[in-house]
């Protein structure tokens, strides 16, 4: 093995000793290439991905928690202008639980915790108000855990006990709320969030919880009353609006195509009450009840039986009567009126060696048949008097051409990453098996030469001096080292043909060969 390496060693000195001074610089920078090229690939690969440990924290707990992250080794990275932390995302559930065991984040909401420290020598005054920021503390932490929620503000106002219940005021409170980008809350989670707080507030009801965003607009409706009925009707004429628009909306896309059709759709609803009360009688008299009383006397003294007898009958008579109570359905359809945009065809043409769009009108027929659509789609009636308007109109785009160019297909922005690894692999590959081709190419061209005959066979002297038996022998040598590579057949060939001609010669080398064997 040794012997092996010192061969090779001896072999690539010598290659290179017969480089130029211009390939030895042109090596030299491709393996440094090379080399940098591959650390940098095994960097970028072993990079961790960064995960979020904490977020809108406050500058105090920011500092608090890097420190304790330089001082556990861990790297990480500082995101949102300060406000938030980044480490590996392998290590992002353990550094929470280890954070939260020393306290960490402490200043960002104040909740319970804030009974932990002894409250020796405070007054009646300040452990309300500690309360009462403690309750607020715990409520925004609650409201936090929402994932539309980005930042959370509660302000609970408790008004002191009165002598009278006549005269006690309201408990009110106000939750300010800062919603991610994107988000908002359904009516339903905003009454989730009045419900929650109200049963956290002794003597708190929905309807004090007043809840704005960020931008300043009211969320929170009253529960009750005329504002609660509008609202309700508010919300059931666009669900009702936005079914018949998602209904003829989606038909037209499959026909023309996402984005050449607009529907929109007003729907007046009837949300009267109506309560009918039916009364009916029947003329033919129907016996309500009837009574019968048979009364007998007799003569005191007397034995015969002549005893008289008296009956009395009484009838009562009613008439039939039917009532029916009949109550209308609330939220009915009075009206529809459907309002539809449809783009033209665009076809890419040929005009002055330049290439064009142009535009193409739906056909009358065309227009027809996707009114009926629409019609059918959204339940069209002629006796509540619906409308339905369907326009051909060009939509407003100058990307027309490129649309019509462009497929849906693969694309390489997904793919960036492999493709770097990938193209980075094969330029090393590729350095790599260029050096080492250089170095066997010089390896075998340091090797002497074999005469070759333009038939393709090695050619053989004809003659051996017996001076130069030994040059002849590694001629021969050098000749089978060459053709067993390329041709191995025909150099058996050749060596049989040389012996049979010239058997003296052959017989010297042979007798060379067993003397350096011998040696």
């Amino acid at each position: 093995m040794a012997n092996s390496f010192s061969g090779y060693s001896s072999q690539l000195t010598s290659v290179v000793k017969k480089l130029t001074l211009k390939q030895k610089v042109g090596i030299g920078l491709s393996i440094i290439v090379s080399i940098v090229a591959l650390i940098m690939l095994v960097t970028w690969a072993n990079k961790p991905t960064f995960g979020v440990l904490f977020t809108n924290l406050e500058a105090q707990d920011a500092s608090k928690i890097m420190d304790k992250l330089k001082q556990e080794s861990v790297p990480y990275e500082i995101g949102d202008a300060g406000k938030a932390i980044l480490v590996p995302k392998n290590k992002v559930y353990e550094l929470r639980l280890q954070m939260a065991g020393q306290g960490l984040p402490q200043s960002s909401v104040v909740g319970y915790e804030i009974f932990d420290k002894p409250s020796f020598g405070m007054t009646d005054f300040t452990q309300k108000v500690n309360f009462k920021r403690a309750l607020e503390g715990e409520l925004e932490k609650t409201i936090l855990q929402l994932d539309e929620v980005d930042g959370a503000s509660v302000h609970i106002v408790i008004p002191e006990k009165a002598l009278f219940e006549s005269e006690q005021k309201k408990t009110t409170a106000s939750v300010f709320l800062k919603l991610k980008d994107g988000a908002n809350l359904s009516p339903g989670e905003i009454r989730g969030v009045q419900r929650l707080v109200a049963a956290s507030v002794e003597g708190l009801e929905p309807n004090g919880v007043t809840i704005v965003d960020s931008r300043g607009n009211l969320l929170s409706r009253r529960s009750d009353g005329i504002d609660a009925l509008t609202s309700a009707q508010y919300d059931m004429q666009s669900k009702v609006e936005s079914y018949l628009a998602s209904k003829a909306q989606t038909m037209l896309d499959a026909v023309l195509g996402p984005g050449n059709a607009i529907v929109r759709v007003n729907a007046q609803l009837d949300f009267s009450q109506n309560e009918k009360t039916t009364e009916q009688y029947d003329p033919n008299s129907v016996v309500l009840s009837e009574q019968t009383m048979q009364e007998r006397s007799s003569v005191p003294g007397d034995t015969t039986t002549n005893n008289s007898l008296r009956t009395n009958s009484v009838t009562n008579y009613d008439i039939g009567k039917t009532v029916e109570k009949i109550v209308g359905n609330m939220g009915g359809v009075k009206k529809l009126s459907v309002a539809v945009l449809v783009n033209g065809k665009y076809t890419a043409i040929d005009k002055g060696g330049e290439r064009t769009v142009e535009y193409t009108p739906r056909s009358g027929q065309e227009i027809s048949q996707l009114t009926d659509i629409v019609k059918r789609a959204v339940g069209f009636d002629t006796n509540r008097g619906d409308e339905v308007s369907l326009v051909n109109i060009p939509f407003e785009n100058n990307d027309q051409e490129f649309l019509l160019k462009q497929k849906p297909g693969f694309q390489i922005k997904d793919y960036a990453d492999k493709l770097v690894i990938l193209a980075a692999m094969i330029g090393a590959v590729i350095v790599f098996l260029s050096i080492f081709g250089k170095v066997r190419k010089k390896e075998v061209g340091a090797k002497e030469p074999v005469a070759v005959l333009s038939h393709g066979r090695a050619a053989m002297p004809s003659a051996v001096p017996a001076g130069h038996v030994g040059e002849q022998m590694e001629s021969i040598q050098a000749a089978d080292y060459t053709e067993e590579i390329l041709r191995a057949n025909k150099t058996k060939d050749e060596v049989s043909t040389y012996i049979q001609s010239k058997p003296l010669d052959a017989a010297n080398l042979l007798k060379v060969w067993l003397t350096d064997g011998a040696e």
